[in-house]
C-alpha cells in the first residue's frame, strides 16, 4: 500500500470533515480542532490557536515517522500555502505522497453550517485567503464542490 497524505482544505463549513468521513473510512485524521475538545465538549479558545496547530502538526508527524502505511489526512483549513508547507514538506521527507483537496463552497452556506461558531466575518477572510491562494504547480491538487458554490 503506497503511503499517503490528503491535506484539506476549505472555509469553515464547507464540508472537509463530512467529506472526510464519508469518502476516507479508515483514515488516521489531524485536526487542529481536536485540541480544542474536552470530556466531549468543544471549547475552543482563540488565545491557544497556535498551540493547537502545533499539536496537530507534531502528532502528524509523529505519525508519518513510524513509517505507518495507514492514509493520514489533515482537516484544517490550510487556506494559505504557509500553512499546507510543513505538512507537504514533512510528507516528502517521510516517503509519502501528499494530495491537496480543497472543499469549495459559497460563503454563506459554509458560515451557516459551520459546527464551531466561527464568525461569518472570519469565513469571509478564509474566503480571501483561499480565493487569492498561489499553490506551487508541482504540488498535487484537485477541488471538490460542496453546496451551493
Amino acid at each position: 500500500m503506497n503511503k499517503k497524505v490528503i491535506i484539506l482544505s476549505g472555509i469553515s463549513g464547507s464540508g472537509k470533515s463530512t467529506f472526510a468521513a464519508r469518502d476516507y473510512p479508515g483514515f488516521k485524521l489531524f485536526s487542529a480542532d481536536h485540541f480544542f475538545l474536552k470530556e466531549g465538549q468543544y471549547k475552543f479558545d482563540p488565545s491557544k490557536l497556535g498551540h493547537a496547530h502545533a499539536d496537530c502538526f507534531f502528532k502528524f508527524i509523529e505519525f508519518i515517522r513510524s513509517d505507518n502505511t495507514a492514509l493520514a489526512l489533515v482537516d484544517n483549513t490550510n487556506t494559505t500555502v504557509e500553512e499546507i508547507s510543513p505538512y507537504m514538506l514533512g510528507s516528502q521527507a517521510y516517503g509519502y505522497e501528499a494530495e491537496i483537496v480543497t472543499i469549495s463552497c459559497d460563503v454563506e452556506t459554509a458560515a451557516a453550517r459551520n459546527t464551531h461558531g466561527v464568525p461569518p466575518s472570519a469565513v469571509w477572510n478564509q474566503y480571501n485567503r483561499l480565493r487569492n491562494r498561489k499553490l506551487p504547480p508541482w504540488w498535487k491538487h484537485s477541488i471538490i464542490t460542496s453546496g451551493r458554490d
